[in-house]
């Protein structure tokens, strides 16, 4: 066959063909402007690949083409299954950090999605298959200058189509901040398509990337501390000894927030008892008046949240850990909880409590090296325990998942009984995936009393493991009142994140509220609890990094509120619950950031209420980041430590 087709027209169809896949089937905005703008990205990629595939002989060219074919393919349908578990990506930096090898330990998991989405991947290996059959039709022979010529004029005029289109951009997340100044994936694939994103995170990777904040001038004001959660740091002393520049612009960016004020709850608790909870999958579908009587009763008594959110982050339970125990945002691309490990975290409540000679334990019914916890948990001020230093020596840790009843049952000797008060953190594991009656021990274990439940089995798997977490609070209640401390402490229990082992559907099965929703799929419950604690109503937006604040302004602690992402849920500080897609829901609106679009909770919102208010989640997100990557807390910790005394 003398003429045949080019093999620079299978890349241009493969390379936009998974872009629009991931546009349709992920982002679900094909028809938006963003797509003519990953259509213009996708030139250089068609014209190097094309490049790539014609440097040798045709039988070494045609080799070449079907591994980087397979590569790319692999790829994003591995991108695609990551989004549809975890609703993120996944980055180089967390594949190369140890962190692919945890993951893949729920590899049942990931087959059960894979079986979800089988219709995606017949849609991207049907052409790849028709490839392979159809291949004589190609020409892999080495390109000559002619050829070469005139791809290098085409791969001109698409760096001037780039540049443009980087100059025209004018949206709040811009090509030009996303490119140059801000670390966020989703919001870059939906400009640059997929491919492009995983070339920008090499090259991040590689070269190192710190997000570019903005320089302000430093405002001399002076809190009162008697009406303000505040400890009045001399920022000015600390930017005039110091040579960093982003760190100087960090201390302006501090001394500049406007802290909580106290209120009617400050000092609530003060030299009171804290049991602090990180319930695994813990979710509003898991509770019951009758199968679950105690998460019942601790959820519509004492702090009631009407708006709890817990958002979803790239790394899942670490993330939604994080935030729960840091007030920060985790940074997008790495394990934010195991790099604090070797960082001051002297406003952790480990450190905080133990400070004020508390005790401080955490305990988990898992490994207790999973995610490095031996090291980030150590250094955030607990005594920590769990399965392999210890807890297998007064537990079963044979099971999977292993119980929290046993976790409650043989740790309480630990804090209850001494002189001293004590904080104390569970990260608990019985609700963990899969959702199943022969790989769950723990829903295998409640499966009796799920039986008659009108829900599919992995449903009703599910709300088997929650019985299990109710016991434990049964029995930890009980334990506190026996020994004459349920009075005496506050017990605070949040979820890390929604229960993804289930699908949307699933999840609509017993779900009050849409669960595909961007924002609804991530409402759900938290609890504050003391029998004390009058009935009380709360509809401010709140989500898991507005704990650790709420917390010690509950106990009175002396801190500094500006430090930290999230703020008191009783101060007077408007609620916010950001998304990881940098979305975002306040008292009076829900933004989507992928398409722009907002709903008014509020008459009063406007295009100028939304750009402050992307300004305040861009800083957020920036400031978290450079937290971790400039060791921030370090540079302010010894100064923060002498003023709190």
């Amino acid at each position: 066959m003398k003429n045949k087709i080019n093999i620079v027209y299978w890349w241009c169809f493969l390379i936009i063909y998974l872009e629009m896949i991931y546009k349709i089937f992920i982002l679900k905005n094909f028809f938006s402007f963003t797509t003519l703008s990953v259509l213009i990205f996708c030139i250089p990629l068609i014209i190097f690949f094309s490049f790539l595939s014609s440097l040798f002989n045709q039988k070494i060219n045609k080799i070449i083409t079907y591994l980087i074919s397979i590569f790319l393919i692999v790829l994003v349908l591995a991108q695609i299954v990551y989004f549809k578990f975890y609703s993120s990506i996944f980055s180089i930096f967390s594949l190369t950090t140890g962190g692919a090898g945890q993951v893949m330990e729920f590899y049942t998991a990931i087959i059960k999605v894979i079986l979800r989405v089988w219709y995606i991947f017949i849609i991207v290996l049907i052409p790849f298959i028709l490839f392979i059959i159809f291949n004589k039709y190609f020409s892999y022979r080495k390109f000559n200058k002619k050829i070469i010529c005139k791809y290098l004029a085409t791969l001109m005029i698409s760096l001037f189509l780039i540049i443009f289109d980087i100059k025209i951009d004018k949206d709040y997340y811009s090509l030009n901040k996303l490119l140059y100044k801000t670390h966020s994936p989703i919001l870059t694939i939906n400009k640059t398509g997929i491919l492009n994103m995983e070339i920008i995170d090499l090259y991040r990777y590689i070269f190192k990337f710190e997000e570019k904040i903005k320089d302000s001038e430093l405002n001399d004001i002076t809190y009162d501390e008697n009406k303000y959660n505040v400890i009045n740091i001399d920022f000015n002393d600390l930017i005039n000894n110091e040579k960093d520049k982003t760190i100087k612009k960090m201390h302006k960016y501090f001394n500049n927030v406007v802290p909580s004020n106290k209120n009617e709850y400050t000092g609530m608790f003060k030299n009171k008892n804290l049991i602090f909870i990180t319930a695994e999958s813990f979710d509003t579908i898991g509770v019951s008046k009758e199968l679950t009587p105690t998460l019942y009763r601790m959820l519509n008594n004492s702090f009631i949240f009407n708006n709890y959110y817990q958002p979803l982050y790239p790394i899942s339970t670490y993330d939604g850990e994080y935030m729960n125990l840091t007030s920060l945002i985790p940074k997008e691309g790495t394990w934010s909880l195991a790099q604090t490990k070797d960082m001051n975290m002297f406003l952790s409540f480990g450190n905080i409590f133990k400070n004020m000679n508390y005790n401080t334990y955490a305990f988990h019914n898992y490994k207790y090296d999973f995610y490095d916890r031996n090291l980030s948990h150590k250094n955030l001020g607990f005594n920590y325990i769990g399965c392999g230093n210890g807890l297998e020596k007064i537990m079963n840790c044979n099971n999977w998942p292993n119980s929290d009843y046993e976790l409650i049952n043989s740790t309480m000797p630990y804090y209850l009984n001494k002189e001293k008060n004590f904080a104390i953190y569970y990260m608990t594991v019985s609700g963990h995936l899969d959702y199943n009656f022969k790989r769950n021990d723990i829903s295998s274990k409640n499966k009796e009393l799920v039986d008659n439940l009108k829900y599919s089995n992995n449903v009703k798997a599910y709300i088997a493991t929650q019985i299990e977490l109710d016991r434990a609070l049964e029995l930890l209640l009980n334990k506190l009142e026996e020994n004459n401390l349920l009075d005496d402490t506050l017990i605070v229990l949040t979820p890390d994140h929604y229960p993804y082992g289930l699908s949307y559907k699933e999840l609509n099965e017993v779900s009050n509220i849409d669960r595909s929703d961007i924002f609804e799929n991530y409402h759900t419950s938290l609890i504050m609890y003391n029998p004390n604690i009058e009935k009380t109503e709360i509809n401010k937006y709140v989500s898991g990094i507005d704990l650790i604040p709420t917390i010690y302004n509950l106990f009175g602690i002396n801190y500094d509120s500006r430090l930290l992402m999230g703020s008191d849920v009783f101060s007077d500080k408007e609620g916010m619950v950001i998304l990881s897609n940098r979305s975002f829901i306040t008292d009076r609106v829900k933004y989507n950031s992928i398409t722009k679009k907002y709903i008014k909770l509020d008459d009063s919102v406007d295009d100028d209420y939304i750009k402050k208010m992307n300004d305040l989640v861009n800083d957020k997100f920036q400031i978290s980041s450079l937290i971790l990557d400039k060791k921030y807390y370090n540079k302010v910790g010894e100064v923060y430590e002498n003023r709190s005394k």
